[in-house]
């Protein structure tokens, strides 16, 4: 998976709730209609979500999306903190399942009492801090993913730099490492070169300042590092298959110069 810009926002909770249970608690849903969580405080037990079963503990979270089919299964009595909202984010960059310790399980009963206790802010507080703790989880489980930590900073130094003519011993330089190596374990890892990657994050960012109509197609290759607009238009066309002009003229009737 390609990681560019993270789109994370909460479009509208629902509910956050904290529930108790007595033994053989059951509970199934075939079409769920919201995004959330639910994170197990207390008992054990195991939950099975479009055709696959996990086993549940204590301090365990699974997260869901819109349109799955699960279902939870407790022999013993259980507490539990769920939700329902909607999210607007890759669901992709989020595991099912992770174990929440004791800091993170504190977090997510405060932002289930800040919910309930309604007050005039409850709900924009309630989002803030949902979305720092979305945040964390995805940035921590990309990181999983990458499952390389001189990769992960590889990828650090060309989100921070993509805008710069750097170069790969550049790069290697900042994680400590052989430009020879770095180059083999970032294809293997990445499936992608350095440069490809670095030229896909351009590209991104190209379109949003197209669609903002703020800039010339002369001042984005510049901004994003291009020696001159041929190269910049060359590179786009590339990896869109239209020219940056042709790109955002496609779909509008007022035309966009150079």
């Amino acid at each position: 998976m390609v990681y560019e810009k993270l789109t994370l926002d909460i479009v509208n909770i629902q509910t956050i709730i904290h529930k108790t249970e007595n033994k053989y608690f059951s509970y199934q849903n075939g079409n769920r209609p919201a995004d959330g969580f639910v994170l197990l405080l207390t008992g054990s037990g195991s939950v099975t979500c479009n055709g696959k079963q996990y086993p549940l503990s204590a301090g365990d979270m699974f997260f869901l999306s819109a349109g799955d089919n699960y279902s939870i299964k407790c022999p013993c009595s259980c507490s539990y903190i769920t939700s329902a909202l909607t999210l607007n984010t890759d669901k992709r960059l989020l595991p099912f399942m992770q174990h929440c310790n004791e800091r993170q399980q504190e977090k997510l009963k405060n932002i289930c009492n800040l919910w309930q206790s309604h007050q005039w802010d409850s709900y924009a507080a309630t989002k803030i801090k949902l979305l720092d703790f979305y945040y964390e989880t995805i940035k921590m489980h990309v990181h999983e993913q990458i499952n390389n930590q001189d990769i992960a900073k590889a990828i650090d130094y060309i989100h921070k730099n993509f805008k710069t003519n750097f170069s790969g011993k550049m790069v290697a330089e900042y994680c400590s490492m052989s430009p020879s190596y770095l180059r083999s374990k970032f294809l293997s890892t990445m499936g992608m070169t350095i440069t490809e990657y670095r030229d896909k994050l351009r590209v991104s960012s190209a379109k949003e300042m197209l669609e903002s109509r703020q800039f010339t197609i002369s001042e984005i290759a510049a901004a994003l590092g291009y020696c001159d607009l041929y190269h910049f238009s060359k590179a786009f066309t590339a990896k869109v298959g239209l020219s940056p002009k042709k790109w955002l003229n496609r779909t509008t009737k007022t035309p966009f110069f150079e």
